[in-house]
């Protein structure tokens, strides 16, 4: 069991995701992580597959990152964060930007944490 806050394991989460550290990243999801992306078709329940998505992301707009935080909000285990996702597109991404475009989506991301680990994530946006 960690003694770590679900605010501070939510922190860690984009630092790692900012940064590119992928494995930091995917060392702080349960195995069996729920991950959903309303609004763009994305639903699964497995670290690897988020791992997947994510280094596609990572090909797709190297540098992604998450900026222009404007609220954040905990309860309990749930942590709740209003920001943007920016990224420059290395070649068109149908819905999201043509080649050499900026990216932004203002969104929310909920965080559902529990010993330590990310259990659910959401993105809303």
């Amino acid at each position: 069991m960690s003694n770590q806050q679900p605010v501070e394991v939510a922190e860690r989460f984009v630092e790692a995701y900012n940064s590119g550290d992928r494995d930091a990243l995917l060392a702080l999801c349960a195995e069996d992580i729920h991950v959903v992306h309303h609004n763009r078709g994305v639903e699964l329940n497995d670290r690897n597959a988020f791992g997947d998505i994510i280094k596609g992301f990572e090909a797709a707009f190297p540098d992604k990152h998450f900026e222009n935080r404007r609220a954040r909000h905990a309860d309990g285990d749930t942590v709740v964060v209003e920001h943007t996702w920016v990224g420059t597109a290395q070649a068109d991404v149908p819905g999201f930007a043509s080649a050499g475009d900026v990216a932004r989506i203002d969104l929310c991301s909920r965080y559902t944490i529990r010993d330590g680990l990310v259990v659910e994530y959401h993105d809303y946006g």
